[in-house]
C-alpha cells in the first residue's frame, strides 16, 4: 500500500512539474495595431508602444483622459468627441499594459509615482507642456499624485471617481489593510503565492489557467458590478472593454500584475493633497461600491474650494452610466 501511495504521490509531482510544458502554449492574440481605431496611433514612451486617441482643434486647450485600472481609452467613447466639438484637444490614451498599448516590457510603470512620471513623458511626446487632466479610478490617483509632482503642467484637475486617498490617513475598514482608495498598479498576491508562481511550472501553469478562465464573459460579470444598474452592460460595451484581450500577450501581462509587488504605495500625505492649487473638480457616483463615495468626500474636505458633485443612481462609473450629466458639468467646470 506504501508503494503504491509512493507512486501516485510521484506521478503527481511529474504531473505538476512536467505536465504544463507538454500543453502548447502559442501566442495568444493578434497584433494591437489591427484593433485600433482609424484616427488611433502609438507613440513610444520609455520604449514602450503607448496607445493614443486625440481629437479637436490641435490649437484647442489639451485635456488629458486618464483611464482606470484594467481599462482603456474605450471608458471615455461618450466624452473624447464632445470635448472636441466644444474646442478642446481631447486626448485619451492607454496605459502600459492596458487597452492596445504593450503588455510586456521591463519599463512598465506600476508604482504611483511611476504611473505619474509616465503621464509626463506622454505628454513630452505629444509636446504638451501643461494640460487639463481627468482621472477615473486608478487615473484619478495618477491625476493625484501628477498634480503634486508636477503642479506647473496642470491647468485643472478631474477626479472621477478618483483613488486617491492620503497614505497618512488611516486605512478604512473592511479594506483588509490593503488599498482603501490608493493608486496601485499591480495585484499584489500574497509574498508565499508570488514565490510559487517564480517557479517555471507554476507560472506556466498560472497562464494556462488565465486563457482558460479569463474570459470576456468573465471580465463582463466583473464589471457589472462597477455600474449602479447591471443592465446597463450592453454587449457593445462588454466589446469594448475585451479589445484588450485579444491583444497577444495579455495573459502575461495579467500574470505579471499578479505577481506584482504588494500594495506599497509612494507616501502622498494629507498635506501634499491639501496643497493642490490648480482648480480641482471632484465626481462621484452615491452608488459606487468599488471606491465608495467617503474617498470622494475626504478628497473635498483636503480640498474645500473644490467643484464637488454626486449622482444618485450612480456607481463607479459616471462617465459612462451618467454620462450627459457628466459631461455638461465638465465642460462647465472647463469653461469656469
Amino acid at each position: 500500500m506504501l508503494k503504491w501511495l509512493l507512486r501516485i504521490v510521484i506521478v503527481l509531482i511529474l504531473v505538476i512539474l512536467i505536465g504544463p510544458f507538454l500543453i502548447p502554449l502559442p501566442p495568444l492574440g493578434v497584433e494591437a495595431a489591427t484593433l485600433a481605431d482609424p484616427d488611433g496611433f502609438f507613440i513610444e514612451v520609455d520604449g514602450l508602444s503607448t496607445y493614443v486617441l486625440a481629437r479637436g482643434p490641435a490649437d484647442g486647450t489639451p485635456v488629458l483622459l486618464l483611464h482606470g485600472w484594467g481599462a482603456s481609452t474605450f471608458t471615455w467613447r461618450d466624452q473624447i468627441d464632445v470635448l472636441a466639438e466644444a474646442g478642446y484637444r481631447a486626448i485619451a490614451f492607454d496605459r502600459p499594459p492596458y487597452g492596445l498599448s504593450a503588455k510586456t516590457g521591463d519599463n512598465i510603470p506600476y508604482s504611483p509615482s511611476a504611473l505619474a512620471a509616465f503621464t509626463a513623458k506622454v505628454m513630452d511626446q505629444l509636446e504638451l507642456p501643461n494640460a487639463v487632466l481627468v482621472g477615473q479610478s486608478q487615473g484619478g490617483g495618477v491625476v493625484g499624485y501628477f498634480t503634486v509632482q508636477y503642479p506647473e503642467r496642470v491647468q485643472k484637475a478631474v477626479f472621477v471617481s478618483g483613488a486617491l486617498r492620503p497614505t497618512d490617513d488611516p486605512l478604512p475598514e473592511g479594506s483588509g489593510g490593503r488599498g482603501g482608495g490608493r493608486v496601485g498598479g499591480a495585484l499584489g498576491l500574497p509574498s508565499w503565492a508570488v514565490g510559487l508562481l517564480q517557479f517555471p511550472a507554476f507560472e506556466r501553469w498560472a497562464r494556462l489557467g488565465i486563457r482558460a478562465f479569463v474570459t470576456p464573459d468573465f471580465t463582463t460579470n466583473i464589471l457589472r458590478s462597477a455600474y449602479h444598474d447591471p443592465n446597463f452592460m450592453t454587449t457593445d460595451i462588454q466589446a469594448g472593454y475585451a479589445r484588450q484581450l485579444q491583444v497577444i500577450g495579455w495573459d502575461e501581462a495579467l500574470l505579471n500584475q499578479l505577481t506584482g509587488s504588494t500594495f506599497q504605495p509612494d507616501p502622498i500625505t494629507a498635506a501634499q493633497i491639501s496643497a493642490i492649487s490648480a482648480p480641482v473638480m471632484i465626481v462621484w457616483g452615491e452608488d459606487d461600491t468599488w471606491l465608495p463615495v467617503s474617498v470622494g468626500q475626504r478628497l473635498y474636505e483636503l480640498l474645500p474650494e473644490a467643484t464637488y458633485i454626486t449622482y444618485p443612481d450612480v456607481g463607479h462609473l459616471p462617465q459612462e452610466e451618467a454620462a450627459p450629466a457628466f459631461n455638461a458639468d465638465l465642460l462647465a467646470f472647463l469653461a469656469s
